[in-house]
């Protein structure tokens, strides 16, 4: 089953940017500790762990890349219905709204960026719209 792990690194060490690695039970998003608080890493493991199992499969070996899909990561102050973390998942866009305390403006558009690159390597599964939260 896929899963998607966030996991801190880099108390006291030199800052990097967000990157992320596939593997086959999923991928491990890597984040600077500075950037996402511990609520956030497990909220965030959560919310993207649900929307790849409902929409989302790795492009299958050998297969073409496709094309990147942009990503745009919202902090806001508070979310509606005491919503923590949510994603609008559309054909042409991924919008993911977090609660601002959780994650860095730095981080949000570092984990953004790292995610179009991934893009192109995943496939979506079916066209539904609903938006999914944690």
């Amino acid at each position: 089953m896929l899963t998607v792990e966030v996991k801190r690194h880099g108390r006291g060490e030199e800052y990097f940017t967000p990157w992320i690695e596939e593997h086959d039970g999923g991928c491990t998003y890597h984040v600077h500790c500075d950037d996402v608080s511990d609520e956030g890493a497990q909220y965030l493991s959560d919310l993207i762990t649900q929307q790849v199992r409902q929409r989302w499969r790795p492009r299958p070996p050998g297969a073409p890349a496709g094309r990147r899909i942009p990503v745009v990561w919202h902090r806001c102050p508070l979310l509606e219905d005491r919503e923590v973390v949510s994603v609008l998942d559309r054909p042409g866009f991924l919008v993911y709204s977090v609660r601002a305390d959780l994650i860095t403006e730095r981080g949000a558009a570092g984990i953004a960026r790292a995610q179009e690159r991934l893009t192109a390597r995943w496939v979506r599964l079916s066209p539904r719209r609903r938006p999914q939260t944690v």
